[in-house]
């Protein structure tokens, strides 16, 4: 424990000894401001403020690219404790094209502030500040330094404009700190480094397995964000070349422009435009092109000079042109769009425009970010929810043409029946057997009847298909003269109306028993089962009859013997309610007298 004491111990003194020695750390220094409508050179100036009384501006206002600003700087106040400094470390802040004039020997010398190409700027990687190192000895003998700046690009309220300097041992001491605000701003970056990360990755996900250009644009909407976002930390600006400054502020304005561009695209396929508003979405393809167009000029300006007046007015125009028409676009899709999914497009719009206004306006990129995380997360939500409404919508069609073709084989079956039964009445007519036949005719009547009630749903109760069994049954047992008996035995306590089936989808195997099995058996009586036996997930329904079996009635068939066709389509309907499965639902027995039938019929 004695040599950590120890070590800990010799830091503190040597802070506490830092600090003892060191009294200046960001110290503000409150300019004065003067404000000339033409270029003027140093010499000019302080012959102004000497020989004329020149006086600064007592309200300098917003930064006009149209005038030159003279800031001067006056360390008077710290002339003591500057005398036994070698050096000062001035922090100039959001600068753009400034010079910086020292005294040096008794000459006018100049250091180039301005950030893009050549200049005498460091840059502390921890603190995202940018300083440069003045010697005591520099300073004019009134203790002052003079500084020339035009803004192009930003436009700050320059009556709050205060510049800090530190000494030198307080700049090393500080220097590999992080300040709390740069902490604050590098965390927010990570986290949304780590949040748009994610989120990228999900939507590449989605793309492969969807292959909709929704995902691809809103990947790109969440990178560009990230690289427009990276000068709020100096690991993620290193990144993206801040090193390179020109390379750095050329991929920061094209980042807005692409920001713009590909939230145009990706809204165009979140909310479908080309098939359901074609003449809005035309609108949208123009101004998409337009931002093209647009980037590319920049691109060309940017690189030529990048404190082009024309560059910043068309930057201007643009955030004006795409804020009016995203509060414009929000309020004709709240009443022109019909689905649910313009919510979350008006709700993220107006909040990711607020804080890119509000940034504007403040200079606070922490606005933007946060209406850039609310607008992230809102459309997430709405790809899920997107994602939600295609799939029920195609679980509705796959059931709607489910339902259509169950009707269609459905529709296969009925004929049968009429056909079969048409016959059995024109042969009790012409041989005479009136009364049979009118029963006949009752029973086949209550049939169809029944058949064309439930004709509107695809499956009826397992009480409802036991009856129109029975009744099927009654009719045959009319034709071939009572010539068979049939028992049917459902399961005890179980109320048959809660379960549905696929209607009819007992009868083919019914019908084939009949006519296969027993109506050619010449001796003995006929006899037909029918059980309805419970199990865990479906009824097992067992057809079986005491007939000649299925080896002795192949042989009794025809050459031209049509297979029949009920139950092919029996088969298939049962696949089509297990959704399409492979497992066989329908076995075939042959017992010792008679087949046994099994189907496996699936509790709806």
């Amino acid at each position: 424990m004695k040599p950590f004491f120890l070590f800990f111990l010799a830091i503190y003194l040597q802070t506490f000894c830092a600090w003892s020695q060191s009294i200046l750390f960001n110290e503000a220094i409150k300019p004065e401001i003067y404000k000339f409508d033409t270029s003027v050179t140093l010499w000019d100036f302080l012959y102004q403020i000497d020989s004329l009384n020149l006086k600064p501006s007592s309200e300098a206002g917003i930064a006009d690219y149209r005038h030159e600003y003279w800031f001067a700087l006056d360390f008077s106040a710290y002339s003591e404790a500057l005398s036994s400094q070698d050096s000062i470390y001035l922090y100039p802040g959001s600068l753009e094209f400034s010079q910086l004039y020292l005294w040096k020997q008794s000459q006018i010398d100049s250091l180039t502030l301005t950030r893009i190409g050549k200049n005498d700027l460091k840059r502390n990687d921890l603190t995202y500040t940018t300083y440069v190192a003045i010697s005591t000895q520099d300073l004019f003998p009134d203790y002052k330094l003079y500084l020339k700046a035009k803004f192009y690009r930003r436009t700050p309220l320059l009556d709050n404009k205060v510049f800090y300097f530190s000494d030198q041992i307080s700049h090393r001491s500080f220097y590999g700190f992080i300040s709390p605000a740069s902490f604050r701003s590098q965390v927010l970056g990570f986290f949304f480094l780590g949040a748009a990360a994610v989120l990228t990755v999900f939507n590449l996900i989605f793309f492969f397995y969807m292959r909709e250009k929704q995902y691809i644009y809103y990947g790109s909407f969440l990178i560009l964000q990230l690289v427009y976002f990276s000068q709020i930390s100096p690991y993620l600006a290193n990144a993206f070349g801040y090193k390179q400054y020109h390379l750095y502020f050329w991929l920061g304005t094209i980042s807005q422009l692409g920001i713009n561009l590909v939230y145009l695209l990706f809204i165009r396929h979140f909310l479908d435009l080309p098939r359901i508003m074609p003449r809005f979405d035309l609108l949208i393809k123009w101004i998409a092109g337009g931002l093209t167009v647009l980037i590319v000029v920049l691109s060309i300006m940017i690189w030529q000079n990048p404190y082009s007046i024309i560059q910043t007015q068309l930057m201007d125009f643009q955030r004006y042109f795409m804020a009016s028409f995203a509060f414009g676009g929000v309020i004709f899709l709240f009443f022109r769009y019909p689905s649910k999914l313009k919510y979350f497009v008006i709700a993220g719009t107006i909040i990711f425009t607020s804080g890119a206004l509000m940034t504007m306006f403040f200079l606070n990129l922490d606005y933007m970010i946060a209406g850039s995380a609310i607008e992230s997360t809102i459309f997430a939500l709405g790809l899920a929810y997107k994602i939600k409404v295609i799939h029920l919508e195609k679980r509705e069609a796959e059931k709607s043409a489910f339902s259509t073709k169950m009707g269609a084989l459905r529709a296969q079956i009925n004929p049968h029946f009429i056909f079969n039964s048409l016959s059995s009445i024109q042969h009790l007519i012409s041989s005479g057997q009136k009364e049979a036949a009118l029963s006949y005719l009752t029973k086949f009547s209550k049939f169809v009847r029944q058949v064309l009630e439930s004709s509107i749903d695809v499956n009826v109760s397992l009480e409802k298909e036991i009856e129109l069994l029975k009744v099927y049954l009654d009719l045959e047992s009319l034709r071939f003269d009572h010539a068979f008996s049939y028992q049917i035995n459902t399961p005890d306590n179980t109320d048959l109306s809660f379960f549905e089936v696929p209607m009819l989808i007992v009868q083919p195997f019914v019908e084939n028993a009949l006519k296969h099995g027993l109506m050619p058996k010449q001796t003995g009586e006929r006899k037909l089962w029918i059980r309805f036996i419970e199990e865990e997930n479906h009824f097992r329904c067992e057809i079986e009859d005491n007939g000649i079996g299925r080896k002795a009635s192949a042989k009794l068939r025809p050459l031209d013997h049509r297979p029949s066709r009920g139950i092919s389509i029996t088969e298939e309907r049962l696949k089509m309610v297990n959704g399409n499965s492979k497992k066989t639902q329908i076995h075939l027995e042959d017992l010792e007298k008679g087949t046994k039938v099994i189907i496996k019929l699936p509790k709806l």
